[in-house]
């Protein structure tokens, strides 16, 4: 009877170590998981350049957004060269280090297939601004999360109505914008095209790409001058260029030549009201680059995310992105420009 109980009290002892065990294991393994869910996410920023006011408030506020959500960031600045990009996004997908990136490339489609499938098949979670991927217009590529734009081709469609409807009598307009291969200057390419049939009575003489600086857009603006004594419009498609179309057109005495412009910043705003300017569609960097944060850290939280943030039609706008004298103080008093 002793030797039983001696037995019976041995299997309970072994029992109960399984179970403890069994437990603890258990425990282990749900913190693991756990810990492995809640890690902070670590994500990358390609930025297509940044030698304009646009990329460096862009930079402040990606900076702010990740500092807010708790996210770790780096930003990746390509100085406007396609290959660099290229390269920057190759390495960081190989590094393993990110769980997710934002995008704003300088060749939607160069960058396609690095983007949508090397780096989706390693689970980056991708979002883009500014500029689409993959040929898409106003739309998410295959395998990323969303795309936050608002220079699309309807926006630059816009402005050529506003333009040929302001001068119906008609004339001579040149374009400047800024690298060939962006989405941007070739969104506003599509534009002319699409508009122009519609005005027989204008012809584009020329459509010209800069670096987007002020000194390159003020060489490029008087040699188109002087090529055209009967121009009638110059339209630019960035404010940080448009000053120095500005500046040729009036070292050259050209009053006759009318500028419109892309880009709503601060100087943009002044030259609307002095007159310098027809025009000027807001930009809005900040919002730009902190919805394509706020994208990657609801998707890793489980949120929905849209396929697409139209920028041209936030609710801060006064129901229009176009900024003339006539409606500029409604602008103003809702908090723009925006840099």
């Amino acid at each position: 009877m002793i030797k039983q109980l001696i037995v019976l009290f041995s299997l309970i002892i072994v029992l109960g170590a399984c179970s403890s065990s069994n437990q603890a294991t258990n425990n282990g393994s749900n913190e693991m998981n756990d810990s492995k869910d809640n890690v902070r996410k670590r994500i990358a920023f390609f930025s297509s350049g940044s030698n304009t006011t646009y990329e460096q408030v862009a930079f402040e506020q990606a900076k702010e957004t990740a500092k807010e959500l708790e996210m770790d960031l780096d930003i990746f600045d390509a100085s406007y060269d396609a290959l660099k990009q290229l390269g920057q996004i190759q390495n960081a997908i190989t590094s393993n280090k990110y769980n997710g990136f934002v995008v704003q490339a300088n060749d939607g489609n160069q960058l396609c297939k690095i983007v949508t499938e090397d780096a989706a098949k390693k689970g980056i979670a991708i979002s883009t601004i500014n500029i689409e991927l993959c040929g898409e217009h106003n739309n998410a590529a295959k395998n990323t999360i969303t795309f936050v734009g608002g220079q699309g081709i309807g926006v630059y469609q816009g402005i050529l109505k506003k333009i040929f409807s302001d001068n119906p009598e008609g004339g001579k307009i040149a374009a400047i914008g800024g690298p060939a291969t962006g989405a941007n200057y070739l969104n506003m390419q599509a534009a002319f095209e699409l508009e122009l049939p519609n005005y027989p009575n204008w012809e584009l003489v020329g459509m010209h790409a800069t670096d987007y600086t002020a000194n390159n857009a003020n060489q490029v603006a008087q040699n188109v001058l002087q090529a055209h004594k009967d121009l009638n419009v110059i339209f630019s498609n960035y404010s940080g260029m448009t000053v120095g179309v500005v500046s040729a057109k009036e070292s050259l005495k050209r009053d006759d030549v009318k500028i419109y412009d892309f880009g709503g910043d601060k100087w943009a705003f002044e030259a609307v009201k002095n007159g310098k300017i027809e025009l000027t569609a807001t930009m809005l960097p900040r919002r730009e680059i902190e919805l394509g944060i706020l994208a990657l850290h609801d998707y890793f939280n489980g949120k929905e995310v849209p396929k697409f943030f139209d920028l041209s039609k936030e609710d801060t706008l006064p129901g229009t992105p176009y900024v003339e004298k006539s409606n500029i103080e409604e602008f103003e008093s809702r908090s723009f420009p925006q840099y």
